[in-house]
């Protein structure tokens, strides 16, 4: 059976082209290291659904679609579609409404035959889905159990087309260093395509198994393609071990994310390394120290280093200072916003992103407006947005080395005054590595 290519107006193709483009700018501004594994697997014909876990709203959709080629239509949750304006956009933008049990009040009927009528054809035009599998947004790093709407979508397209559609669900999983933060880290892991058809003998038998069993399959696929530490206490202990392992042995961001994978596998199956990494972090809250603190007493001439970086600030605070004000508003804006809506934390990132859209740009022509007020020409002005982009850069730069210059400072006190607690943290801190050394090794 062959089925026509999915067919959009010409001033949606060239909607979805201007945001894609937007997003890519913004998502590099946003992010300050953004990478993307297994890109092989996000090149692909139609039709796909593409599912991913949910840690960061907007953000989780941005991400991976900036990845693949054709456009995607997006399941989202109903309650978005309920005001008339927001209906009208998201119908037009590549969105198709689907109720949640949280979406629906008491009283009302949850029926997504409408949504599941809209998936079925769409696929069946060689189209591409979008699925949160999560079903809703969490800010952990784990993924929880999945809903079982993308095996129920992708069986029903088959089973209607007598499994000639060669349907192919793309996992991605998305590992975020702080989903909440402006210039915060995040990977992108693309996973090899999930053929549903392998389960076409199970569903002709029992489609509840079949449901379950493909669920319970790309529920594990996106499992080894993101940090998935179990649980908030397994979140809790691996976060502590990475701030260790990355002040100790810092790596690139694809050999420390999958580092991060392996302490993720083997660390909360250790209670003694819990308890230590535990007690380690209280006696660090008691002395008010950091790990970064710790670390930088354990290494040679850290008295010469507190200088140097003492007379770095000390030279490099003229042009931070011009930086810093010229890139406050844009930065602060955003910000404030959020703070002022006061939504779930989730949501920081996508109402920052969302905002730095309309402050960046702002700030940029604010700048280009200044220089040609000033008497430059417009070659001139636009140096002077390359100079304003770099101050930023400088700034950011700049408050990196006052992290380590106030870690380093404070160690440098802290050792002074009391070395036998600050041996007592180095030898906590060398037997937390000195084990994590052997799990390596295994």
């Amino acid at each position: 059976m062959t089925f026509r290519n999915i067919r959009l107006h010409p001033a949606l193709r060239i909607i979805y082209f201007l945001l894609r483009l937007l997003v890519w700018v913004s998502v590099r501004v946003f992010y300050r290291h953004r990478l993307v594994l297994g890109g092989e697997h996000a090149r692909f014909d139609g039709p796909a659904i593409v599912v991913v876990n949910h840690p960061s709203t907007l953000t989780d959709v941005l991400n991976p679609a900036l990845e693949i080629r054709q456009e995607m239509f997006f399941l989202a949750n109903y309650g978005m579609f309920k005001h008339p304006v927001a209906n009208w956009l998201l119908r037009r933008l590549f969105c198709i409404p689907v109720k949640r049990r949280e979406d629906v009040t008491e009283g009302e009927e949850r029926n997504n035959y409408e949504a599941f009528e809209q998936s079925f054809r769409h696929i069946e035009q060689n189209g591409i889905l979008f699925i949160a599998v999560e079903g809703t947004s969490w800010m952990n790093r784990f993924v929880r159990p999945l809903k079982s709407g993308a095996a129920r979508i992708a069986f029903g397209a088959e089973a209607r087309n007598n499994w000639n559609l060669d349907v192919k669900i793309i996992p991605a999983g998305l590992s975020y260093s702080a989903p909440n933060l402006f210039r915060s880290d995040v990977v992108v892991h693309f996973g090899p395509a999930v053929y549903p058809r392998e389960w076409a003998q199970t569903w002709a038998q029992n489609r509840s198994q079949a449901v379950e069993a493909l669920t319970g399959h790309l529920e594990e696929a996106l499992k080894s393609l993101s940090i998935h530490t179990r649980d908030e206490a397994g979140e809790q202990l691996v976060t502590r071990l990475e701030e260790i392992l990355r002040n100790e042995r810092p790596l690139p961001l694809k050999a420390a994310f999958g580092r991060s994978q392996q302490l993720a596998r083997f660390a909360p199956d250790q209670p003694a390394l819990q308890k230590k990494t535990g007690s380690y972090f209280e006696a660090l809250a008691s002395h008010r120290l950091s790990d970064a603190a710790v670390a930088a007493t354990q290494r040679p001439g850290l008295r010469a280093r507190v200088w140097t970086d003492g007379l770095l600030l000390s030279a490099g605070f003229p042009l931070f200072a011009v930086g810093y004000l010229l890139w406050f508003l844009p930065c602060y804006l955003p910000w404030l916003l959020n703070k002022k809506l006061d939504l779930y934390i989730g949501y920081s990132s996508t109402v920052k992103i969302l905002a730095g859209m309309f402050t960046f740009p702002l700030a940029f022509w604010g700048v280009f407006r200044l220089a040609v007020s000033c008497g430059l020409n417009a070659g001139q002005a636009w140096l002077a947005l390359v100079l304003f982009a770099g101050l930023g850069c400088f700034a950011e730069r700049y408050l990196d080395l006052f992290k380590r210059f106030s870690a380093r400072r404070s160690a440098l006190r802290k050792s002074a005054g009391h070395a036998g607690a600050i041996r007592e943290l180095q030898q906590q801190r060398a037997g937390i590595l000195q084990t994590l050394d052997g799990f390596f090794q295994k």
